[in-house]
């Protein structure tokens, strides 16, 4: 029986494609070294000086590639540094720079919010104060006005002398005897009776608003047609003026009209208005006697 400690043969261990090889090289050396032998042939002698030189050659070739490749990767290597110090440079300050520009259209935000709120809080003032004008464009004689009323034409008597004629305020009593009725807007020659005009004689014309107005006068009331010529004459104003007409000899013919028209007056310059503070004996502040 076969001793099982002792070692396995090379051609058991070799592996099967070294073992091949080797045999093959072998075999090829041996054949070649019969066929010189036979001819005569001297072996080979050494070539290690030609080996030896061409390899130096082939390895100083390759050092000199080798360095060339470390130089230029060095400076590849600078230049790459260089540049990803630029880049990241660049990358922060455009960073700082978005992180302002965020900062500005935050603050933008905020005041388009605001100037949003503002434009809200001043288009309700608007509307307030639109609504409060049209209020008032009525009693103030600045806006037109349409409805039902009377209308009165008022002349002097046929030949009447001077002093006698309609004036200024004849026409101003009837206006008053006619807004103690109730009438909401006045008329005269299709000019509005307003709080800041008037009606001035200029010597024998007549001037309402201070634009002339010219015989017949038709004076335009609207109001309730039903009644205001009826609380005309109740008024004390209303009498006083029927006093004097008749007493002069106007001619005067009232009439109810159920859609009348009035054009509002046209809005004067306004004059300064100066507020004083009143010393305690009444005189204002600055006039001679005040304190």
């Amino acid at each position: 029986m076969p001793d099982l400690r002792e070692p396995l043969p090379d051609h058991v261990t070799t592996p099967l494609l070294t073992l091949l090889t080797a045999r093959s090289m072998d075999e090829d050396y041996a054949h070649v070294a019969a066929r010189r032998a036979a001819a005569g042939e001297a072996p080979p002698g050494p070539r290690r000086g030609r080996v030896t030189l061409g390899t130096l050659l082939v390895v100083a070739l390759f050092g000199g590639l080798v360095t060339i490749a470390t130089v230029q990767t060095n400076r590849d290597s600078e230049v790459e540094e260089l540049g990803r110090a630029a880049l990241v440079s660049r990358i922060q300050a455009r960073r700082a720079e978005l992180v302002d520009l965020q900062r500005d259209v935050n603050d933008l935000r905020v005041a388009n919010q605001s100037a949003v709120t503002r434009a809200a809080t001043l288009q309700e003032q608007i509307s307030d104060m639109r609504a409060t004008v049209a209020r008032l464009e009525v009693p103030t004689g600045f806006g037109a006005v349409q409805g039902e009323g009377i209308r009165i034409t008022v002349n002097s008597a046929v030949g009447a002398d001077v002093d006698d004629e309609v004036r200024d305020e004849d026409l101003a009593t009837l206006a008053d005897a006619l807004w103690e009725a109730g009438a909401e807007a006045i008329a005269i020659n299709d000019q509005r009776l307003t709080a800041t005009g008037g009606i001035r004689n200029t010597g024998r014309s007549i001037h309402v608003n201070g634009n002339p107005v010219n015989a017949p006068y038709v004076v335009t009331a609207i109001g309730d047609s039903a009644t205001l010529e009826a609380r005309l004459l109740q008024t004390s104003q209303g009498q006083v003026w029927f006093t004097l007409a008749n007493g002069l000899g106007f001619r005067y013919s009232a009439q109810k009209v159920d859609d009348l028209r009035l054009p509002g007056a046209t809005l004067g310059r306004l004059r300064d208005v100066i507020v004083s503070e009143l010393a305690p004996n009444g005189m204002p502040q600055g006039e001679e006697g005040a304190p």
